[in-house]
């Protein structure tokens, strides 16, 4: 997908080699769509001061952000986002068809009618994204 570097988050180094690939500054911007308290506690340490990170996966335990070492001293901006302006949907829509990494990213495109096997697809942590033809 053009990716310049790919790095295990799991790893005990991966903040060492994400200061390498940056020359110690960290990243300019992160974003987590998992709503893993680990990879949201990554993208604060990971982010460059007066970076900014985003937050868009839910998350059910507290991350304990840590005020004064995590915002005020790096600077940095936060931000959440659990869902889109529905006013922006054209304009998403457009940036999907016109990727070129489309087909990398949708694994299988089911009828509404296989809900369930779209769920079990799904649950095997085997596929890309499942879309759900709703008419279907």
């Amino acid at each position: 997908m053009g990716a310049a570097a790919v790095l295990d988050p799991q790893s005990d180094t991966v903040l060492q080699a994400i200061g390498d690939l940056t020359d110690g500054r960290g990243v300019d911007c992160a974003i987590d769509c998992s709503g893993s308290v680990a990879a949201e506690r990554l993208c604060i340490e990971a982010t460059r001061r007066k970076g900014v990170v985003a937050f868009v996966g839910e998350c059910q335990q507290e991350l304990g952000i840590r005020v004064s070492p995590d915002l005020i001293r790096k600077g940095l901006t936060l931000i959440g986002s659990w869902h889109y302006n529905l006013a922006d949907f054209p304009r998403i829509i457009q940036v999907i068809e016109q990727s070129p990494l489309i087909e990398l990213l949708i694994s299988h495109v089911i009828p509404m009618s296989e809900i369930q096997s779209a769920f079990e697809l799904s649950a095997s942590q085997q596929t890309a994204k499942v879309i759900l033809r709703p008419w279907e």
